[in-house]
Protein backbone atom coordinates (compact mmCIF):
# COMPACT_ATOMS: atom_id res chain seq x y z
CA UNK A 1 0.00 0.00 0.00
CA UNK A 2 1.45 3.34 -1.02
CA UNK A 3 -1.56 5.49 -0.18
CA UNK A 4 -4.12 5.11 2.59
CA UNK A 5 -6.92 4.40 0.08
CA UNK A 6 -5.16 1.79 -2.04
CA UNK A 7 -6.56 -1.68 -2.53
CA UNK A 8 -5.04 -4.36 -0.29
CA UNK A 9 -3.71 -7.52 -1.95
CA UNK A 10 -3.12 -10.62 0.19
CA UNK A 11 -1.77 -13.66 -1.68
CA UNK A 12 -3.77 -12.77 -4.79
CA UNK A 13 -6.96 -11.78 -2.94
CA UNK A 14 -7.73 -8.12 -3.67
CA UNK A 15 -9.68 -6.08 -1.13
CA UNK A 16 -11.10 -3.01 -2.86
CA UNK A 17 -11.32 0.29 -1.02
CA UNK A 18 -14.89 1.62 -0.90
CA UNK A 19 -14.80 5.43 -0.79
CA UNK A 20 -18.38 5.99 0.40
CA UNK A 21 -17.93 3.59 3.32
CA UNK A 22 -14.27 4.53 4.00
CA UNK A 23 -13.08 0.95 4.26
CA UNK A 24 -12.13 -2.23 2.45
CA UNK A 25 -14.75 -4.65 1.17
CA UNK A 26 -14.22 -8.18 2.49
CA UNK A 27 -15.21 -11.24 0.38
CA UNK A 28 -18.25 -11.89 2.60
CA UNK A 29 -19.61 -8.32 2.20
CA UNK A 30 -18.39 -6.66 5.39
CA UNK A 31 -16.59 -3.29 5.18
CA UNK A 32 -13.56 -2.96 7.47
CA UNK A 33 -12.07 0.50 8.06
CA UNK A 34 -8.83 -0.60 9.77
CA UNK A 35 -6.27 -1.71 7.12
CA UNK A 36 -4.36 -3.97 9.51
CA UNK A 37 -7.56 -5.72 10.57
CA UNK A 38 -8.59 -6.11 6.92
CA UNK A 39 -5.27 -7.72 6.06
CA UNK A 40 -5.42 -10.07 9.06
CA UNK A 41 -9.00 -11.12 8.25
CA UNK A 42 -8.04 -11.73 4.60
CA UNK A 43 -5.13 -13.94 5.67
CA UNK A 44 -7.39 -15.93 8.01
CA UNK A 45 -10.02 -16.23 5.27
CA UNK A 46 -7.46 -17.64 2.82
CA UNK A 47 -6.15 -20.11 5.42
CA UNK A 48 -9.68 -21.40 5.98
CA UNK A 49 -10.22 -21.71 2.21
CA UNK A 50 -7.03 -23.77 1.84
CA UNK A 51 -7.98 -26.06 4.72
CA UNK A 52 -11.39 -26.82 3.24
Amino acid sequence: MTHSQDDIVVYGLRLSFITGKNGWLMPWGEVVSNPLKAQRLAEEYLERQEAA
